[in-house]
């Protein structure tokens, strides 16, 4: 795991196997707004957050840009990833996410962060 107070994106923070994306599914709980989703899975505490993209060519379309929307969201977890708690993510697209600009898909995303950091922390209060 990258030392404290550092913002990289390690391969430690990544789902990389499908059974990964499998449990997340399976058990996860799910967020949402009109351009993105989230599946989200409490995770082993000593990983902290970690990120799995799924988005599909039906929904977002040609490489470039499922690829240029890829790397926007991997920016958006990897400054947001310190103030995460220790879940699993696994973001979708909606069909909405193919004609937006880059600040209303940033939006989105932090939309998403603050979702699953408030429900984290209603989920710690009731235990």
């Amino acid at each position: 795991m990258a030392p404290v107070g550092t913002a990289r994106f390690q391969r430690s923070q990544r789902l990389c196997r499908p059974a990964e994306f499998k449990a997340a599914y399976a058990d996860g709980r799910r967020f949402g707004n009109d351009l993105l989703t989230a599946t989200v899975r409490l995770n082993d505490k000593a990983r902290g957050a970690r990120l799995g993209l799924s988005i599909a060519a039906r929904t977002i379309g040609n490489a470039v840009s499922r690829n240029r929307l890829r790397r926007l969201l991997r920016e958006s977890f990897r400054l947001q990833q310190q103030r995460l708690p220790p879940v699993d993510i696994v973001i979708g697209a909606r069909d909405a996410a193919r004609a937006a600009r880059s600040p209303e898909l940033r939006a989105a995303a932090q939309r998403l962060w603050k979702q699953i950091n408030e429900a984290w922390e209603q989920r710690s209060s009731k235990g």
